[in-house]
């Protein structure tokens, strides 16, 4: 029997299930029409992962007729970016669909980058932190939108760009779970969980290469991502790293910097930026992080010379002065009400990160930038 990961895109609370849910040892957990009744059960169950026959899944979506697609908003295509990943990554190497996948979702990706990148940032910065299980997901997503963006500030093709985004997407194609679990777990890494990580690149480089890919670019940045020009890096300790793994592996540290961990809380932008910097010593790339996010990106939030306090939404001419929308009155009093501020403006201007981040849980994307649908 071949199993196939269900992702929270494929259930829907209240409504029976049109399969048998497995365990990833083929035991029963749930049957047919069983009614899955809460979020909360669902988020237990997903968390201790399931999964369903790939025939039987295959047999009823054969049987139901596909409705008229409806319009999706951005912010639904990016969390359905990595529940694509998390069905994607487990096939990889054993049916040409899971690197068929891979490419799809690549495609997604460069398409979300174009429309607005904006969107894409907030929901980086603000990640979920709530789901650390399936953190190995959601930070190759958000890397490689990062990615992206660096590579087209570097003034890179658009071919390179997507070799790019498709190492982002499978670096990690070895350690995906574990990486969850490290995120979720209260104990600092265990040593076979530190022996994972240091082999993972060239683990992740066999899966590809069982896959059926063969370009060698793909293979060197997924290879080196972790490498070092001073020769300090992993799994080889090479000096000669090339400009692609450069990219990715400063991304990909950049995104683990600012993502949340049940041991830890994340580094804030401005700190993380300023740790790039000073580890590249001001070179070509930490420098196009640096121009790429501002520095406060949408998500991050600020406060301001008028007293009140925003979420930053759009990146603006000048590193320092993007677009953001207040929340808070001038005495930090929240408000139901959204005015747009612009930080160029010596009223308005940031003086800092605000240290009260209690009020961002209650500002949803959809209060910054309407229903953001984009057809085509």
């Amino acid at each position: 029997m071949q199993l196939l990961k269900l992702v929270e895109s494929k259930i829907r609370v209240g409504v029976p299930l049109p399969w048998n849910v497995r365990n990833q040892d083929c035991t029963l957990l749930l049957a047919r029409g069983h009614v899955i009744r809460s979020d909360a059960q669902l988020e237990a169950l997903l968390e201790r992962g399931m999964f369903v026959d790939v025939e039987e899944f295959k047999a009823v979506e054969a049987l139901e007729a596909p409705p008229a697609k409806p319009l999706e908003s951005l912010y639904t295509r990016w969390t359905l970016s990595i529940d694509a990943l998390e069905t994607a990554l487990p096939r990889l190497g054993d049916t040409s669909d899971g690197l068929d996948a891979i490419y799809a979702l690549t495609d997604e990706i460069l398409e979300l980058a174009e429309k607005d990148a904006d969107i894409g940032l907030f929901m980086a910065i603000r990640q979920d932190q709530a789901k650390h299980l399936r953190y190995g997901y959601s930070h190759a997503v958000y890397t490689a939108l990062l990615s992206i963006l660096m590579a087209r500030q570097l003034g890179w093709t658009a071919a390179r760009t997507r070799l790019l985004t498709l190492a982002a997407l499978t670096m990690n194609a070895s350690i995906a779970e574990l990486q969850g679990q490290m995120a979720a777990q209260d104990y600092p890494a265990l040593d076979r969980q530190r022996a994972q990580i240091r082999a993972h690149p060239a683990l992740s480089v066999a899966i590809l290469e069982k896959a059926g890919v063969t370009d060698t670019e793909w293979l060197t940045t997924v290879m080196q991502h972790h490498e070092q020009t001073d020769g300090t890096g992993y799994p080889q300790a090479i000096s000669s790293v090339s400009d692609a793994a450069q990219v990715l592996r400063m991304a990909d540290l950049f995104m683990a910097r600012i993502s949340p961990r049940q041991l830890r809380q994340p580094l804030s932008i401005q700190d993380a930026a300023r740790l790039m910097f000073r580890d590249d010593k001001g070179g070509p790339f930490s420098m196009a992080i640096i121009k790429v996010l501002g520095i406060y990106p949408p998500g991050d939030f600020v406060q301001m010379a008028s007293g009140e306090m925003g979420v930053v939404m759009r990146r603006g001419s000048e590193a320092r002065t993007p677009l953001v929308a207040a929340v808070t009155d001038s005495q930090g009093k929240g408000v139901t009400t959204t005015l747009h501020r612009d930080t160029s403006q010596a009223a308005y201007a940031i003086t800092g990160p605000a240290s009260d981040r209690s009020l961002l849980a209650r500002v949803p994307p959809e209060r910054l930038y309407g229903y953001a649908v984009h057809a085509g």
